[in-house]
C-alpha cells in the first residue's frame, strides 16, 4: 500500500498510549458518528479487528476491493489490510480490535490461522452462529467494565469463542477474491514507528523535537516530512495527542488536581492544557471528570 494510508492504532490515533489490554472493544457509532459516518481508508499494522454490522447498506473497501453489503454481516479484518467505511447513520454494529502480541498463545494462534486465510464477510444468511458472535460482543463490552482479579482470563475466554465461532463459518464466507498482502515495513515507516516509540518513552518530558530526531537518527526537517507522509501529521501533534490521551486516563482514574494532572501529562502551562484539552474534546477537563471519572 502507498504511504499516503494512514497507519493507525485506532482509527484517528497513533499511539496506544495507556491502553494494555489484548482487546479493544466500541460500537461503530462511537468513532464514525465523529466523522460524518465515513472512516477513510487506513490500516493497522499490527492490529486485527472483526466488525458486527447489523445494518445492512454499508460502502465497505478492503484493500482495492470495493462492495456493499445487502445484510447484516461481521466482517474480519487482517493487520496491515488497508480498509474503510461509508456507513448510514442509523447503523448499528459493533468492532473489536485485537493486538496478537498480548493475547495468550493459543488465541494468538488462532487469530493468527485466521488471518493467513485473509479477510472474510460472514453473512447472516449463511452464518449459523451470527447471533452467538453478537451475544458475545455484548459479553465482552461489558466485561471490558469489570477490573475484577479475573478480568484477563475473562476477555480471553470470550475472545477465543469468538474467533472459534467465526472460524466455524468462514465456509458461510462470502468470497471477497485475494486481498493485497500487506507491504514489509519500509525504512521510512521503520523510523516513523522508532519515533512514535520515542514518543510512548519521553511525551511527559519537554524533549526537543531536534532531540526526538537525533533518537530516531535523521534530521528535525526530515522527520516532520516522515510524519506528514506516512501518518498525515505533525511529529508536535502527534506528542500532544500522546499527553491528551495520558490526560484523559488521569482524568479518568485518578483524583489529581488538573494542575497536576497537566504536569504528569507533559503540559508545563495548565491553562495551554485546558485549552488543548477542549479544543480536542469539546469539554473542560473537570467537566471531563465528572462524566467519565470512575
Amino acid at each position: 500500500m502507498p504511504d499516503r494510508i494512514p497507519t493507525y492504532e485506532l482509527y484517528g490515533e497513533y499511539l496506544a498510549g495507556t491502553r494494555s489490554d489484548p482487546v479493544h472493544h466500541e460500537t461503530i457509532r462511537e468513532r464514525s458518528s465523529q466523522h460524518d459516518w465515513t472512516i477513510r481508508l487506513h490500516r493497522h499494522r499490527k492490529l486485527a479487528q472483526v466488525f458486527v454490522l447489523r445494518t445492512p447498506g454499508v460502502a465497505i473497501r478492503l484493500g482495492d476491493l470495493n462492495f456493499r453489503s445487502q445484510e447484516p454481516v461481521i466482517l474480519l479484518v487482517p493487520p496491515g489490510v488497508a480498509h474503510g467505511f461509508r456507513f448510514p447513520p442509523d447503523i448499528l454494529g459493533d468492532v473489536i480490535t485485537l493486538r496478537p502480541a498480548l493475547l495468550r498463545e493459543d488465541t494468538a494462534q488462532r487469530l493468527s490461522r485466521l488471518g493467513e486465510a485473509g479477510g472474510a464477510m460472514l453473512p447472516r444468511q449463511g452464518a449459523r452462529h451470527f447471533d452467538t458472535i453478537e451475544t458475545l460482543m455484548a459479553q465482552l463490552r461489558e466485561a471490558m467494565r469489570d477490573f475484577g482479579p479475573d478480568r484477563a482470563e475473562l476477555l480471553d475466554t470470550i475472545l477465543r469463542l469468538v474467533l472459534i465461532y467465526v472460524d466455524a463459518d468462514r465456509a458461510a464466507a462470502q468470497p471477497l477474491g485475494a486481498l493485497p498482502a500487506p507491504q514489509e515495513q519500509t525504512l521510512h515507516e521503520s523510523q516513523v514507528q522508532a519515533f512514535c516509540g520515542a514518543v510512548e518513552a519521553h511525551f511527559a518530558s519537554p524533549m526537543t523535537l531536534e532531540s526526538y530526531a537525533a533518537e530516531v537518527g535523521v534530521s528535525k526537517p526530515h522527520l516532520n516530512r516522515l510524519c506528514r507522509r506516512i501518518l498525515g501529521t505533525t511529529p508536535n501533534a502527534l506528542i500532544r495527542q500522546r499527553r491528551l490521551v495520558e490526560a484523559r486516563h488521569l482524568l479518568e482514574f485518578t483524583r489529581h488536581s488538573i494542575a497536576d494532572i497537566a504536569a504528569r501529562a507533559g503540559f508545563a502551562d495548565p491553562g495551554y492544557f485546558s485549552r488543548s484539552f477542549r479544543s480536542d474534546t469539546g469539554m473542560t477537563p473537570g467537566t471531563y471528570r465528572r462524566l467519565h471519572g470512575s
